[in-house]
């Protein structure tokens, strides 16, 4: 018979049907080592019965396993914590797992450990995926030159962009992409490097978020059998775009311990293999991009400053989509003929009053919202011809759902606070005026933005960026 320390036992007991329903490998070891809960997920990670592992000391469930090797033991003994910690090892059968893990020691109210938790998440699947990603690039980007990306646009700004876009391409230095998300930022790292002089050697794409760190360092620089369990011999990014140009998109989520690689290669062009003994050199070009401000980024440590000065020698900034409204009209009409066949009905150009929503509408994801927007529009609309109506994302949770007579006659519990600047000029007076409106209507509303919305005839997400353009206060939201 299992004796489980009191507080451990009624802890599990509150919280064990929860852990049930998280469908994440979770386990949780008691004082003495030994597995107190051990859920499926765990059991189908490891090969080893569930019910086999209740109550049986870890070591004995994993007899290759040692005590210093084991994170749940190690916080178990010596109180560490261990956060996204990354281990890649062999299971109760044999097979390579790659493990990405939080374990933490159990305290009861004297402050003494009587536990250890873990709950992990699987990356065996992200390590094939990463294997097949790999293996399309070779085939695909390999000394294979690439149609130049399609921009479309109307605008002076973005007409400067891409001017600037093509002399860095002509040069061969590193180029540093910021923008918001949507704005288009791997069009612009593939028209560098089709304007540039590798435009036949490979085009390949990483996205930083995407993968832990030790999977970016392995992708990256390629391994060497026996680096560590499972590892085979395997090119890296570097190796396979070598002659050709690297994309790292999202470079703001690269850990700053892969930064400081990142920036040795830049410098010297040469890189180490994982568990390699010889240096190997690459003449990779390396274009970055990033959806946050660099300067915040500096600020706040979370990028290395001689990184960025390096990759500072290009730098382009993607304007957001609100700063060149003038695009989207022709944005518009490319995406209804881009996506043409992919609806039952035939849509044809778009009418002046959804024209007039896209113009209104303040896009926070840019270009890749503006498309999905139009799609879902075209595939909801039932009558051929023009597209009428632009269903944006708010709509879609309460598309079906009318103002109620009540909300249409209700009077302001919680009046909005406004005191609207005074002035002759013609544009402060139009804002004034639009202003007032959005204030009257949220007073109508009890605060209430979708309400408000449909009052005005707005989308949800127009509303609450003129709120904030305003700097209006209100008693009641409703978010």
């Amino acid at each position: 018979m299992m004796t489980i320390d009191p507080e451990l036992s009624q802890a599990l007991d509150v919280f064990k049907h929860f852990f049930d329903l998280m469908h994440q490998p979770m386990a949780i070891i008691d004082k003495e080592g030994k597995y107190i809960y051990y859920n499926k997920e765990s059991a189908e990670l490891d090969g080893f019965p569930e019910e086999q592992a209740i109550g049986k000391p870890m070591l004995k469930v994993y007899p290759n396993l040692k005590k210093e090797d084991s994170t749940m033991l190690q916080a178990l003994q010596h109180g560490k914590e261990y956060q996204n910690n990354y281990q890649s090892y062999y299971n109760h059968v044999g097979k390579v797992v790659d493990y990405l893990h939080t374990t933490v020691p159990l305290y009861n109210h004297q402050k003494e450990i009587i536990g250890a938790v873990e709950i992990g998440r699987n990356l065996s699947n992200v390590r094939q995926l990463q294997d097949q990603v790999f293996k399309l690039n070779s085939r695909l980007y390999q000394n294979q030159e690439q149609p130049l990306p399609e921009i479309v646009f109307a605008s002076q700004k973005m007409q400067d962009v891409i001017d600037q876009t093509n002399i860095l391409g002509a040069n061969d230095v590193p180029v540093l992409i910021v923008g918001e998300t949507g704005t288009g930022k791997e069009l612009f790292a593939r028209l560098i490097h089709q304007t540039s002089d590798r435009r036949d050697k490979a085009f390949i794409s990483l996205n930083c978020s995407a993968l832990p760190t030790t999977l970016i360092e392995s992708t990256l620089f390629g391994t060497v059998k026996g680096a560590f369990t499972g590892a085979e011999n395997r090119q890296g990014y570097l190796e396979l775009a070598n002659g050709g140009t690297l994309f790292l998109d999202e470079l703001n989520a690269m850990p700053l311990e892969m930064q400081s690689k990142l920036l040795r290669f830049l410098q010297e062009k040469t890189y180490w293999q994982l568990g390699g003994n010889k240096e190997i050199h690459s003449d990779v070009r390396i274009v970055a991009a990033m959806n946050q401000s660099p300067a915040e980024l500096l600020k706040t440590g979370k990028m290395r400053s001689d990184l960025f000065y390096r990759l500072n020698v290009g730098l382009i900034k993607l304007p957001a989509l609100r700063e060149r409204t003038e695009d989207i009209p022709v944005l518009a009409r490319y995406f209804i003929d881009k996506h043409q066949h992919d609806v039952k009905v035939t849509i044809s150009g778009i009418s002046e009053p959804a024209l007039k929503q896209l113009m209104s509408a303040p896009w926070p994801g840019n270009v890749r919202m503006l498309e999905n927007a139009i799609v879902r529009s075209m595939v909801l609309q039932n009558e051929p011809g023009e597209l009428q109506h632009i269903t944006l994302d708010d709509e879609l949770f309460d598309i079906q759902a009318p103002l109620t007579q009540q909300q249409q006659v209700s009077q302001p519990e919680k009046p909005v606070n406004v005191t609207p600047p005074s002035s002759d000029n013609l544009i402060e007076q139009v804002e004034n005026y639009e202003r007032q409106l959005i204030v009257d209507a949220l007073n109508q509303a009890n605060g209430k933005i979708i309400t408000a919305a449909k009052l005005l005839n707005i989308s949800r997400t127009t509303l609450q960026y003129k709120v904030k353009k305003y700097h209006i206060q209100m008693g009641v939201i409703d978010n």
